[in-house]
């Protein structure tokens, strides 16, 4: 696949996705389990169906997307929850990754179904949060 190509169906997807309601929009829950639908919609494309930075998107990027299943491990061994929230919503960017490479998700989050709440929004980046959290790499 030409490199053209990829960039064309990341963009596209990435156009998709910021668009597209995600199948737990109307919820507020900040389960593991709304967080893997969450993620699943706006995430695995670019990090993978099993979180591991290996998407169908990832050999478009510049910079391989991260493996998520190991943020505790490069944390000493606990899951820096604060510091995953703000990179996901924008606040931490993440040198060589963040900005134009990976999408601003609490700007979306805000954005999705027509306009929502800051609650709404914040609960979705939590249950991302969330369910990372459960799927990190046992010592």
């Amino acid at each position: 696949m030409s490199l053209v190509t990829i960039a064309t169906r990341f963009a596209a997807v990435l156009i998709v996705l910021s668009c597209s309601v995600p199948a737990f929009a109307g919820q507020g829950s900040t389960s593991a389990a709304s967080g893997a639908g969450l993620y699943v919609n706006y995430c695995a494309s670019c990090h993978g169906p099993r979180a591991k930075g290996d998407g169908e998107m990832a050999a478009a990027l510049k910079k391989k997307p991260a493996d998520l299943t190991t943020i505790a491990q490069r944390n000493g061994g606990k899951f820096p929850a604060d510091i995953v929230f703000r990179t996901i919503d924008g606040r931490n960017p993440v040198l060589g990754h963040g900005g134009q490479a990976m999408p601003v998700w609490g700007n979306a989050f805000l954005r999705a179904d027509g306009g929502t709440t800051a609650e709404v929004a914040r609960a979705r980046v939590d249950a991302l949060v969330n369910y990372l959290e459960s799927i990190q790499q046992k010592p």
